[in-house]
């Protein structure tokens, strides 16, 4: 089964299928979509085109953070938001 989106949520719950408590449960257990709560950051390559760097745990799984691995996540999203801007990428 997969999550269901925010429109089809706010679809539910405005014809009183579900409550705004039931909204908050789905997505606690990751049932539902949440809305995206930060900007992309880019930078610019050396022929002007725009990226966007990322940070990927692989292997992860369903397994929790680590404080080192939290830690490093800190430091990385701090030297991003030094390094990039919120530009919205053109195509190239």
């Amino acid at each position: 089964m997969g999550k269901l989106t925010i429109a089809e949520t706010e679809a539910l719950q405005e014809a009183g299928v579900l409550s705004t408590e039931a909204v908050k449960e789905m997505q606690d257990k990751g049932l539902v979509s949440t809305r995206r709560r930060s900007s992309r950051r880019y930078m610019k390559t050396s022929n002007g085109n725009l990226v966007s760097p990322q940070l990927y745990f692989q292997g992860i799984g369903t397994d929790e953070y680590s404080e080192e691995m939290s830690e490093l996540k800190e430091k990385f999203n701090t030297l991003v938001t030094k390094y990039t801007t919120t530009n919205t990428p053109t195509k190239s």
